[in-house]
């Protein structure tokens, strides 16, 4: 009975071994945790759907490579996602990544111009004054004949 309950116990061991060395998990893959953050394409163009994969027309954009967006729901095959521009719509999740941060902040970041670092000059536009006031000295209105005056 020793002997059973040794071999047992190693292929029990042996069995938890396997199961936790043959897991993998792939970082770049959405998951319900990541939702919110942002992806990119990581393939040359990914098809872009704005209502589902199984639209009868194709899709409905190609979103070129490295194209920003936020992960709305993950999924198994498409996930649901917000492009920058404030489009939503359905990308095959096997066709996205975890953005690179440095290609988060080279597109949330507003781009500086060479105007603001220069000293501006001033552009005079006569539209922008107020209009000038009505004189106080105007003229009466002459009165119309056969016309009541109202007291």
């Amino acid at each position: 009975m020793k002997v059973s309950s040794c071999v047992l116990g190693g292929i029990l061991t042996l069995l938890a071994v396997c199961a936790t060395s043959c897991s993998t998990s792939d970082l770049g893959a959405p998951t319900a945790s990541n939702s919110g953050k942002y992806y990119a394409v990581s393939v040359k163009q990914a098809a872009f759907y704005f209502y589902g994969p199984q639209q009868a027309n194709g899709p409905d954009q190609k979103l070129p490579q490295d194209t920003l967006m936020m992960l709305i729901r993950p999924s198994f095959g498409y996930s649901k996602v917000k492009l920058m521009n404030g489009q939503q719509g359905y990308v095959a999740t096997q066709d996205i990544r975890a953005a690179p941060p440095e290609l988060v902040s080279a597109e949330t970041t507003p781009p500086v111009s060479n105007e603001t670092s220069r000293t501006r000059k001033f552009h005079f536009d006569p539209r922008l004054l107020p209009p000038e006031p009505l004189p106080n000295d105007a003229p009466e209105p002459t009165p119309i004949p056969g016309a009541e005056p109202s007291p």
